[in-house]
């Protein structure tokens, strides 16, 4: 992909319609989005922060949330959803990757608010990855998440992942996307 192009699937902002007819405006984070990830993080319920997590998070430390800010757009990329709401935005979904060492590959993590989950804002978000990880030339995308994350499972099978047990850990799965043959 031509520079321009890959750096346009980076920076784009987008203006996407969720299965309720909601209005989402998807465009990268950065770190001038800390307090918006704070109350985002601080109101997910404690399941879906396990899931997003892996480890009992409850309110989020600074320290965490200037590491989920800090995106540099070469090695780590994010993306945040946003709605309007009391004249203000509001985070409700964000995606994100970070490069292995190699650079060929990344992992991934989605998390959607309650609220918002089962309004097609996760696969929205998982398509912006991809789009971005194509666009920077990557091979695959790969997410470690908790075996007990069924609703996930489905998600990644309609997207054609992959998806094994993790051989270091049974109570993880890994999911993974080859983006060269999809």
């Amino acid at each position: 992909m031509s520079g321009e192009k890959h750096q346009e699937a980076l920076t784009r902002t987008v203006t996407e319609k969720l299965s309720d007819g909601q209005v989402v405006k998807i465009r990268p984070l950065n770190r001038d989005d800390i307090e918006l990830e704070r109350e985002f993080i601080t109101n997910l319920s404690p399941e879906s922060r396990h899931f997003r997590f892996l480890a009992g998070v409850g309110k989020p430390s600074q320290k965490m949330l200037e590491e989920l800010t800090d995106i540099d757009h070469d090695r780590r990329e994010a993306f945040i959803a946003l709605i309007q709401e009391d004249g203000g935005e509001k985070e409700i979904g964000v995606s994100r990757y970070a490069l292995d060492p190699d650079g060929k590959a990344g992992e991934c993590a989605v998390v959607v608010a309650d609220e918002w989950q089962k309004h097609g804002l996760g696969t929205l978000l998982i398509n912006r990855l991809i789009e971005s990880a194509r666009a920077r030339g990557l091979e695959r995308l790969y997410s470690i998440d908790s075996a007990e994350n069924f609703k996930l499972r489905q998600v990644a099978r309609e997207m054609g992942w992959d998806s094994n047990a993790d051989p270091d850990d049974h109570t993880q799965v890994i999911y993974t996307l080859d983006l060269a043959a999809t």
